[in-house]
């Protein structure tokens, strides 16, 4: 079971990342994409967030055992598109945890800020993470 008591906490920041026409195009080229001009694909700040929400993984005290973690959703909110050259910073919350019949229903906002602080995305994941056997 996960630690209820992390919810509300923001448990993460990522450092700065640098868009590169490289991550872009490697990443649309994983998804059977193209890149349009210097737009990234609208799912590419998962590639920022993920490793970002994996790093909940090594804490003990908040109990996840990512070998249990389904995804279950995920929507994003854009202020703007993401471009090659911006830089992004994820900022990683546990916005809800509820337990239904022995597994856990995690709930994490990343907010995606450019380095003014300025709002590039809200991506809003959702995650099964089954109980013990």
């Amino acid at each position: 079971m996960l630690n209820r008591a992390y919810i509300g906490r923001t448990v993460t920041t990522t450092t700065p990342v640098t868009v590169t026409t490289e991550a872009v195009s490697a990443f649309a080229a994983a998804l059977g994409d193209t890149v349009d001009g210097d737009i990234a694909p609208p799912t590419f700040l998962v590639s920022i967030t993920m490793p970002a929400v994996e790093t909940l993984k090594d804490d003990p005290d908040f109990g996840l055992d990512y070998t249990k973690v389904l995804h279950r959703e995920q929507s994003f909110d854009f202020a703007r598109p993401v471009r090659v050259g911006d830089t992004v910073v994820c900022e990683i919350t546990i916005d809800d945890i509820k337990s239904v019949a022995g597994n856990d229903i995690l709930s994490l906002r990343a907010e995606a800020v450019d380095p003014d602080g300025a709002r590039v995305a809200t991506v809003t994941t959702t995650l099964f993470v089954g109980g013990t056997a």
